[in-house]
């Protein structure tokens, strides 16, 4: 796999992959305590501010990308959410238009996000600002097209190296464990 410094990298409108819909969980006094999770413009946790019960409102299927459209520094940030939930209407449903899993849309969330200085108070990310917003991806050689197996491949690396130390732990544990029980069980 080639650096991420070394790629050709060109910039792209949102829309050209994702289908926009405005959260619409606009009432929070109303909503009941359930197990959905409830996706907000938070700049922590995913943005999941609370888990709410169904109500007469949509729901959004997981494999999609979250978008803060403002709050308190949390405007612009971008989350993958692999699970059902419900959106406030401070968040941008971000729906993909092409088969992408999630190490994709992974690698598209962190790219969005790193452009969030963009954003702010007075300055949010209104329907127009939506359409209209570029981020910036890796293509492939001839500099036309995303290179999608870059991204996946990167994502998959970046995800054994935050993992590694905690399955070395576990093993070690388990050993240990299997060791003082005697092995077998």
């Amino acid at each position: 796999m080639s650096n991420i410094s070394e790629k050709l990298w060109k910039d792209f409108l949102l829309t050209d992959f994702f289908v926009l819909e405005k959260g619409n969980q606009n009432n929070m006094a109303s909503l009941k305590l359930g197990n959905i999770p409830l996706v907000s413009a938070k700049k922590c946790d995913n943005g999941y501010k609370d888990f709410v019960a169904p109500n007469k409102k949509k729901l959004y299927k997981g494999g999609i990308i979250t978008l803060n459209n403002d709050g308190d520094g949390g405007a612009g940030i971008a989350y993958y959410q692999p699970y059902t939930m419900a959106l406030d209407s401070h968040v941008t449903a971000l729906i993909p238009k092409l088969l992408m899993n999630r190490h994709h849309l992974l690698f598209v969330a962190m790219c969005i996000t790193k452009q969030r200085n963009r954003f702010g108070h007075g300055y949010s990310l209104n329907s127009n600002r939506l359409r209209s917003f570029r981020f910036m991806l890796p293509v492939d050689k001839q500099g036309i097209y995303p290179d999608w197996q870059f991204m996946e491949d990167y994502m998959k690396t970046k995800e054994q190296q935050i993992l590694k130390p905690t399955i070395e732990k576990l093993c070690k544990h388990l050993i240990i464990n299997n060791i003082i029980m005697g092995g077998g069980g």
